[in-house]
């Protein structure tokens, strides 16, 4: 072989490898605190939810409104609106518009509206653990191109 064509394959295998060690820290990469919160708030507000709640039929009335008058939600308040620890609003209600649960109804939806690629992307990839998949029906991710849900109850 001549010293070229060494060189060459060289520069591909030191290349080759550098992809594929980019590739691997990305896979370990963690995700933000603000992300791992986000997560812990979503698990924290259906808790308080499901025991204001425990004792009732159903969730009838439930939306954003109702979870501030009865202090269900987490994060802060900006014009009356929720916000988690992204500065992104939190929507709770029977769908992604916070429309009001309908007496018989017996789930309800916490939503994070406006999240970029990356927050969605950490946000969906986050464990979940045993017992917080007990509280949870799925996980949907809504965008332009479509809504995808992961179901497992």
């Amino acid at each position: 072989m001549k010293h070229r064509e060494k060189l060459i394959i060289y520069i591909w295998l030191c290349s080759l490898a550098i992809i594929v060690l980019v590739g691997v820290l990305l896979c370990f990469e963690r995700p933000s605190a603000e992300i791992v919160q986000a997560n812990k708030d979503i698990i924290e507000m259906s808790e308080k939810i499901r025991a204001y709640y425990r004792n009732r039929p159903d969730y009838w009335g439930l939306n954003n409104s109702e979870a501030i008058k009865l202090n269900l939600y987490v994060g802060r308040m900006n014009n009356n609106q929720i916000l988690n620890n992204l500065n992104k609003n939190v929507i709770i209600g029977s769908d992604i518009n916070g429309n009001q649960i309908m007496p018989g109804q017996h789930c309800f939806m916490i939503g994070y509206k406006d999240l970029n690629k990356k927050e969605c992307i950490e946000l969906a990839s986050l464990y979940w653990s045993e017992e917080d998949k007990l509280g949870l029906l799925s996980v949907s991710i809504q965008n332009a191109s479509g809504n995808y849900e992961f179901s497992w109850g």
